[in-house]
């Protein structure tokens, strides 16, 4: 923070204090008529102009003071809620992705399960590959081309005949 708006505000209610000091002697001079009158006349007139500015200076100072602090608080709780927000955000985000990851492999488990039973349901079910454990589509896939190279092969044979 700079000091210049601090700074010309102490100037200038240092200058409203010489100023009203002044004008508080010059007032207080001219009502007296021997000395002692006067010097308790420029007493009592140092001290109510004073007071008076005074009070002026602190209303006006405060007022300012009120200002530029609510400017810059706004200003700082903004980044700071920025900051938190940004933090609080990332971290919610974070959470997202770990539950979305986690049903993805359940999902996945759940998927390969499901497919190892369907291939040990069908182990052995193709005789030439007693080994081979296909699931039931591959097995479906498998017997239509069995068929249709057998229908092939009976066409070509009736064609030759």
């Amino acid at each position: 923070m700079s000091s210049w708006p601090l700074r010309t505000w102490l100037i200038a209610g240092g200058l409203c204090l010489l100023l009203a000091a002044a004008l508080g002697f010059a007032v207080g001079s001219g009502s007296a008529k021997d000395g002692s009158d006067a010097e308790q006349a420029r007493e009592e007139g140092y001290e109510a102009t004073y007071e008076s500015t005074l009070r002026r200076v602190e209303a006006v100072s405060r007022a300012e003071g009120l200002k530029a602090g609510r400017t810059r608080g706004a200003v700082a709780g903004e980044k700071t809620g920025l900051r938190e927000g940004f933090d609080i955000g990332g971290g919610f985000a974070g959470i997202q992705t770990a539950k979305d990851s986690a049903e993805a492999a359940v999902a996945a488990q759940a998927a390969a399960e499901t497919e190892l039973a369907d291939r040990q349901a069908n182990c052995g079910s193709i005789p030439r590959a007693p080994d081979v454990c296909p699931t039931t589509s591959e097995l479906e896939s498998y017997q239509a081309a069995v068929v249709a190279a057998r229908q092939a092969r009976q066409g070509a044979a009736n064609a030759r005949e």
